[in-house]
């Protein structure tokens, strides 16, 4: 072989190797080894909420929220409080760590408003950050929440 075809056949070959080793990283957004941030997570997600409110009664919603890069919440839901149906507003901040695990705060603004509140969350971003798992942590609630990025 030529050295001059050898040299090419030898940095195509070292080429190669380097983004095979690289673009896994690269594409990897999530789990224990990957990166989440406020970039891979922002997006509109679409969720449901089951669970109960202590001296309320069972709680189910469905809702659209956007998350910002920077780190801003914004959107609304419907939601059944014991039979009892509230629109409500909703905006508030997050964060994300780079395992994928994140906190939220919301304030939100009901059409009843005995509803108002402040509520905090424990999530975890799943699927390459294309959808979501919460829990409330918020006094008095035992609320899950499960959310989809909408068009990923």
């Amino acid at each position: 072989m030529e050295p001059r075809t050898l040299f090419k056949a030898l940095r195509i070959a070292l080429g190669s190797l380097l983004v095979a080793g690289i673009a896994p990283a690269l594409l990897a957004d999530d789990g224990p080894y990957g990166r989440c941030s406020n970039w891979s997570v922002a997006g509109p997600y679409g969720y449901t909420t089951t669970g109960t409110r202590i001296g309320v009664g069972p709680v189910a919603g469905v809702g659209l929220v956007t998350l910002g890069r920077d780190g801003s919440i914004s959107g609304s839901q419907t939601v059944s409080f014991n039979g009892t149906i509230a629109d409500e507003t909703i905006t508030g901040t997050y964060t994300v760590n780079a395992d994928c695990a994140g906190q939220v705060t919301v304030n939100v603004v009901s059409s009843i408003p005995t509803f108002n509140r402040t509520s905090t969350l424990d999530f975890v971003w799943v699927n390459h950050s294309d959808a979501v798992h919460a829990i409330f942590t918020s006094a008095g609630t035992i609320i899950t929440l499960d959310g989809q990025k909408v068009n990923p």
